[in-house]
């Protein structure tokens, strides 16, 4: 197996966990707002009212990712495990490599059944690391997965109370690139709603 096979293969086996992963847990742009205060929540008025007569608000899903500790836990725990997989296929590869230095360095020297023996035995370390990548890829797949839906209950379960205490009919989620293609400013409760979910997260450690 060339070297350049396995990186493809290396590619192919963390590509569709990023795409999700950035799509979930990192934000498209970055808010200016870098810092969550305790007097922010308390200045700002709540329950704002709309031309409807609905109290409607809305948070910056992107920022909530990036300041939510519990959306930091979950980055944390998927990067660890992306992190010992590669381990696993590193010393896989380098076991192959070493296989087939030796196999090249010694070839001119072999009787053809040694020759034979040793390229089987190649061949089998090749499959071997192509199967270990694929099951890491579908166990990474499966852990994205659950981690992402584990994500969005608990979230979603925090926010049926916060937005119920504070007295909105709606609170919407924006993002760039989102179904929301504009919002008010003086509705975004992004601040707000970080400090609040990371109250709730924290009771439950």
């Amino acid at each position: 197996m060339k070297k350049s096979t396995h990186l493809v293969l290396y590619a192919i086996l963390f590509t569709s966990i990023s795409i999700l992963l950035i799509k979930q847990f990192v934000p498209n742009k970055v808010d200016s707002r870098s810092t969550v205060t305790k007097n922010t929540f308390e200045k700002k008025e709540i329950a704002k009212e709309s031309p409807l007569g609905l109290n409607i608000a809305y948070v910056n899903s992107d920022t909530v990712s990036k300041y939510y500790n519990y959306a930091k836990k979950l980055q944390k725990s998927l990067s660890t495990k992306r992190d010992e997989a590669e381990g696993q296929i590193k010393n896989k590869y380098s076991s192959y490599e070493v296989l087939v230095r030796e196999f090249e360095k010694a070839s001119p020297i072999m009787g053809d059944r040694e020759k034979m023996e040793k390229a089987q035995k190649i061949r089998m370390l090749e499959q071997e690391i192509m199967k270990v990548e694929q099951q890491l890829s579908q166990q990474l797949s499966s852990e994205e997965l659950r981690l992402t839906e584990k994500y969005i209950l608990k979230t979603n379960e925090f926010m049926q109370e916060i937005g119920k205490n504070l007295g909105f009919d709606y609170v919407m989620s924006y993002r760039v690139g989102g179904a929301m293609l504009y919002a008010n400013s003086e509705f975004d409760i992004t601040l707000e709603i970080i400090e609040l979910l990371n109250q709730k997260y924290d009771t439950l450690k």
